[in-house]
């Protein structure tokens, strides 16, 4: 499978996903093996109308994950209302500092890099190899012993609900414990 990103190669949250959108439909192709696309205003909602609800939720919960941090921390977007806006005019474009990667990355390599890299989905986890190298603090969430790796349930409302995303938050805020 290819592996390409939405976003920007350095950003400060970087969210991993196994199956792509159908980006081919939309720009009469995939993005190119490794690289990084930056969105511009409309592909969220473009990518949501070809690729359905479930696409949608991907990126309202990712959103929505980034307008749980609190105020003052670097994770929160400050250039926008709401996490609707911010996921309509921000999410995954060239300044927005996050980053959706689709396929087999490397995750450990990225993670020594810096920032934030959060696996969505057990099943991925356990495809990237990290799953038995993580620490298992609940049946849902998990954290590399020493990189700032997160697993966590799936970008879908009945998988990461508002309660779970403001578990993750804490998890990447420092916590040790998931609640």
């Amino acid at each position: 499978m290819n592996h390409y990103a939405f976003g920007h190669p350095q950003a400060r949250i970087n969210v991993y996903i196994e199956k792509a959108p159908p980006s081919e439909t939309l720009w009469g192709e995939s993005p190119s093996e490794g690289s990084f696309k930056a969105l511009i205003d409309g592909d969220i909602k473009s990518l949501g109308e070809l690729g359905g609800n479930g696409w949608r939720k991907v990126f309202n919960v990712y959103a929505k994950l980034l307008f749980a941090f609190p105020h003052q921390s670097i994770f929160r977007p400050n250039n926008a209302l709401n996490w609707q806006n911010y996921r309509d005019q921000c999410l995954l474009q060239d300044q927005s500092d996050t980053a959706l990667c689709f396929g087999m990355w490397d995750v450990e390599q990225r993670g020594k890099g810096g920032g934030i890299h959060i696996i969505a989905g057990r099943t991925h986890a356990l495809n990237l190899g990290l799953s038995e190298k993580s620490v298992w603090l609940n049946n849902e969430f998990a954290k590399h012993p020493s990189l700032p790796i997160f697993i966590c349930p799936y970008f879908d409302y009945r998988q990461l609900s508002n309660a779970k995303i403001d578990v993750l938050v804490n998890l990447i805020n420092g916590s040790d414990t998931a609640e």
